[in-house]
Parts: structure tokens; sequence; C-alpha cells
């Protein structure tokens, strides 16, 4: 049956309230009192209405939505930055809109222009390859709709917040050498990405500042054409293997990586820590309980995101601006069970191979 409130007006009249306070119920602002509210919503909800997103964009000029624009999810592995940004914008009282993007910019082009006829409160990007001058960057500032960045592939992107790939890398580098390590394999990393590059810049400095030689002392294994990240994992453990380099410490591009390199190990005997190190990153939920339990790199991204949705609404505030800088968030050590020093023999104390 067809509802016969097809307005906050005549939801108005039929409690006997002004619209002024119906309007502020329903969008959940101060100033009603609490049994007033409920009564507005229960009747609302009895006769199946809610209010315009539409009227309210063109009364106020936006409405609460926020777009939200993200790169393949296959590839980047964002579950917990979504769940934690759906969270964080609903808590500000905006309701979150996806949009997943195909890897092409005119697709990113075309959801930004979507999201500014949409009049959205704000917007926010994860992963965003376009420049500054693109055509969907513009339609959002002419129709003055703040936007936020996150970890785009330019770093120096305005208004954007990022994991510090680079300090994270360097840390690395720092925890193995005090742990007696003096060389390094780097498991999965692709240098040709943006991501990848601003870990290669990491670990470059951290080599410099350690006197290491970056060139003699990491050994870069490229990730192979496989399934996935496990996979990826076992197939680079085979191949740290058959060269028998003699390096006691690996550092995986990823958690997943990680532990496909430790079963493979652990399959040909080896025993990880006490005969090689191995560190992941991302901090995924399952790392506290692989056997053993992995040592990782956690890029923070509860920070990330928090920090992402305070910036999106101070620029979404009447009156000057802040500054729409760039903000890297530093990643934190995760120390478990996956890592040590190098391999000693027992007699005489002498750093002796990993492998058989």
């Amino acid at each position: 049956m067809k509802s016969a409130i097809r307005s906050t007006a005549e939801l108005a009249r039929e409690l006997g309230v002004s619209r002024w306070t119906v309007s502020r119920a329903l969008n959940g602002h101060a100033g009603v009192d609490p049994i007033t509210e409920e009564r507005i919503k229960e009747t609302a909800s009895r006769h199946g209405f809610a209010p315009s997103l539409l009227g309210r964009g063109l009364r106020s000029g936006r409405t609460d939505q926020a777009g939200i624009c993200l790169p393949d999810l296959v590839d980047y592995f964002l579950t917990t930055k979504i769940t934690l940004l759906q969270q964080a914008l609903q808590a500000q009282g905006l309701s979150p809109v996806l949009q997943i993007l195909d890897g092409r910019p005119e697709t990113e082009n075309a959801a930004l222009e979507r999201f500014a006829a949409m009049r959205c409160a704000g917007v926010v990007v994860i992963a965003s390859q376009l420049s500054d001058s693109a055509a969907g960057f513009r339609s959002l500032a002419a129709a003055d709709i703040p936007l936020v960045r996150i970890d785009p592939l330019n770093l120096l992107s305005p208004a954007s917040v990022s994991s510090d790939r680079r300090a994270a890398m360097k840390m690395a580098v720092r925890h193995l050498h005090d742990l007696g390590h003096r060389r390094v394999i780097v498991a999965g990393l692709n240098g040709e990405s943006p991501y990848g590059r601003q870990r290669l810049e990491g670990l470059r400095a951290g080599c410099r500042a350690l006197k290491w030689n970056f060139e003699r002392d990491v050994l870069l294994l490229s990730h192979p054409d496989t399934r996935d990240d496990f996979s990826a994992g076992r197939v680079l453990a085979q191949t740290y293997l058959t060269e028998r380099s003699g390096i006691s410490a690996v550092l995986a591009v990823n958690d997943r990586t990680a532990l496909g390199f430790v079963r493979t190990l652990q399959d040909h005997g080896l025993n990880v820590p006490s005969d090689v190190s191995v560190i992941g990153y991302d901090n995924a939920d399952f790392s506290p309980y692989a056997s053993p339990a992995l040592t990782t790199l956690d890029p923070q991204v509860d920070q990330l995101i928090a920090h992402a949705v305070r910036l999106l609404v101070s620029r979404s505030t009447a009156g000057p601006k802040p500054p729409g800088g760039v903000t890297l968030i530093k990643p934190r050590l995760v120390r478990r069970a996956s890592d040590g020093p190098p391999p000693r023999t027992k007699r005489t104390g002498r750093k002796t191979s990993a492998l058989p």
C-alpha cells in the first residue's frame, strides 16, 4: 500500500509538530526531545517514509553521503581499510557510497564527477592514480566538495594521508642489523610499482645509514606470476633454497607471502627463526596465529583512516580550510616469534649458513 506521507511537511502535520522538529529528528541533529524524536522516527518508519536526499541536497547544497573511490580489491587487499573507513564516516553522520574502479583513469574521473553531481558531503579516494589537475578533482573543487586522498600513488598529492613505507623498510633493516644480520632477502617486492619504489627507497636509505652495500647485501626476489600471495611465497622460498644464498633474513612483501615462505622452509627441514628469520608486512589478522607467530610491520591502518576522516571533516566545515598537506603515518614493528639472531654453530659461535 502506498504511503500517505510523502514529505516532511506531511509528517509534521500528522504528528502535530513543526517541520523543523521533524527534519532535525530524522537527520540526527541535537535539540529535539528524545521522546518526540522516537515518535517521529517510529511514525516515519511505519509509513515507509525517508527524507529525500536530493531535496536535502538542493536545500543545503550537500547530502549526507560520502563518496569513496576504491581501486581493484584483489590487488590492494582493502578489507580492513574499508571497514574502518565506513565506521569512521558513519560516526560522523555520513553515509558511505562506494565506487570500485577498474584501474583506468577515465573511470576514476567519471566516479569523482558523479560524486560532485550527487552533492556529496565529502569524497575519499584510495590509491588514486590521477594528477592534481584531473577533471574529476576539478569537478569536486568547483562544487566546493572536500577531498582527501588515502595512499595516493603520487606520494606528494595534497590533502593526503599515506603509510610511510620508506620508514617501514628503514625500521626493518635496522631491526635485522641489531639482531646481527648483515644481508637480507626481499621477497615479492615489485620495484616498478609506486608503493614498491617507496619501499626500495627506504631499503636503500636504511642500508646507507648502517653502512651496508645495497647491491651486495640486499637480494631482491621478484614476485612470481601465481594465483595468490601464499603461492608466491612458496615459489619464492623454492628460489631461495635453490640459490643457496646463505642469507638468513627475509623481508616479505606482505604477511601472506611471508606465511607461504615460512611453510616451504619448514617443509624442507629448516627452522624459523633459528635457521632463517622472516618478517612480513601488514600485520594481517592471521599473523599472531601462524606457526611461528609472524613478526611483521604494522602500517597502523586505524591511525591512517582516523586521520583521513578528521581531515575530511575539518575541510567540510565553514570558514578557512586547513592546509591540504601530506601526512605520513609511521609504521610500527610488531615483534613476535619468526625472527631472531643469525644462526651460529653451537661450539664455536661462528655464523653459519641457514641452508643445508
